[in-house]
């Protein structure tokens, strides 16, 4: 017998909305009995670890035979998400926009207004997304809860807003705090890295730890224990994460263990709680954290409140963040100040990482909902 022609959908996100796409793909795997294969690249499992990224973005791109956008005022402003609605227009496939947090259907605007939008948190709306996948498929639509998966879209809709608050109301308070302006002269750093990445992308890990010049004193740490330990007994200037962050929950992913459930399936899960770790870093004292993993929002909200964030707004290919690092900790070693050292290796490399300062301690943390679109137009300057 034949096999079944499935449909491959491709969900285009910006960096922090990962967990609303992989309810998504959950939800219509499931109830499409797998006729429906989407494509996620920050789900672990689209893109196994150790592939080249945008080789498997372009793959899917070509591959498609329909696009899901999911729209908020972060997303539709980055430069991935317009990169990838642009091959959906070139290949003239169907565009389906799925709006959330803080954006409704009626507030998009060309081209994405040309297509018929829905609400994520939307029962009807979900509704229609099923209908409009089962005509595409040439099937019925299959039967689901959809008032339970709008509450459960509905639930994220609400961390990350909080979430985007957080990162949003540090950059208005910049103007407010010294933080960044801190001179860290030969400082001593921490990366926390993991043997499972080392072991499955080795030539990686060794040009980001290659690229730390000379006079940087450089500790690694590859578990949880270690990380501990380390944080535990030690002072750091800065804390460098070169591992896998989950972008449900910010823990941090030490071995192989499934990056949605946690559950073990390597014989020995280790990670690090995200509340954990936050403690461990007020402990050690660092002045800054370095995120390249742009799906770590969970983790930058939990962390600013207690110090400075370097974070990566959108996915960076290996040769440009190792350059990025060479240049940053190269000018921090010269005398610069965190915030000169983060604008001139931006300006060097245009490398999508961006400083953020520590939360002041007055910050009533009342943010309006609106403001958080600055987020998706912020850079280093």
């Amino acid at each position: 017998m034949p096999e079944a022609t499935k449909l491959r959908v491709f969900i285009s996100h910006a960096s922090g909305e990962a967990p609303l796409a992989e309810i998504l793909q959950q939800h219509i795997t499931k109830d499409f009995i797998g006729l429906v294969e989407i494509f996620v690249s920050s789900d672990g499992t689209s893109i196994a670890v150790g592939d080249h990224w945008l080789d498997g973005v372009v793959k899917a791109l070509q591959s498609a035979d329909i696009y899901a956008v999911l729209c908020s005022q972060h997303s539709i402003e980055r430069r991935w998400i317009n990169i990838e609605m642009g091959a959906a227009l070139a290949r003239s496939k169907p565009i389906i926009p799925i709006c959330h947090t803080d954006l409704k259907a009626a507030q998009l605007q060309r081209p994405l207004e040309d297509s018929q939008a829905i609400q994520a948190s939307d029962p009807e709306g979900l509704r229609q997304l099923y209908s409009r996948l089962a005509h595409e498929l040439g099937s019925a639509t299959p039967s689901a809860d959809f008032h339970a998966l709008a509450a459960e879209v509905h639930a994220f809709e609400v961390r990350h807003g909080e979430q985007k608050d957080t990162v949003a109301e540090a950059f208005y308070c910049g103007a407010q705090t010294t933080t960044t302006d801190q001179v860290v002269t030969n400082p001593k750093v921490l990366c926390a890295t993991s043997k499972q990445y080392q072991d499955t992308i080795r030539e990686d890990i060794e040009l980001i730890r290659g690229a730390f010049p000379e006079g940087v004193r450089h500790l690694v740490s590859t578990s949880s224990a270690d990380l501990r330990k380390l944080l535990a007994e030690n002072r750091f200037d800065i804390i460098h994460v070169a591992a896998y962050v989950c972008p449900l929950s910010g823990d941090l992913i030490f071995s192989e263990v499934d990056p949605r459930t946690k559950k073990d399936v390597g014989g020995n899960p280790d990670y690090l709680e995200i509340d954990t770790f936050v403690h461990l870093v007020t402990e050690a004292g660092a002045s800054l954290v370095v995120l390249p993993n742009n799906e770590a929002l969970p983790l930058v909200a939990k962390l600013l409140p207690i110090t400075n964030v370097v974070f990566a707004l959108d996915p960076i290919d290996l040769k440009t963040l190792a350059n990025w690092i060479q240049d940053f900790y190269l000018m921090l070693s010269k005398g610069y100040p965190l915030s000169d050292a983060c604008r001139k290796a931006f300006a060097l490399h245009q490398a999508p990482m961006n400083l953020y300062p520590q939360l002041p301690a007055s910050s009533l943390r009342r943010f309006p909902r609106e403001a958080t679109s600055v987020v998706a137009r912020l850079s280093v300057n």
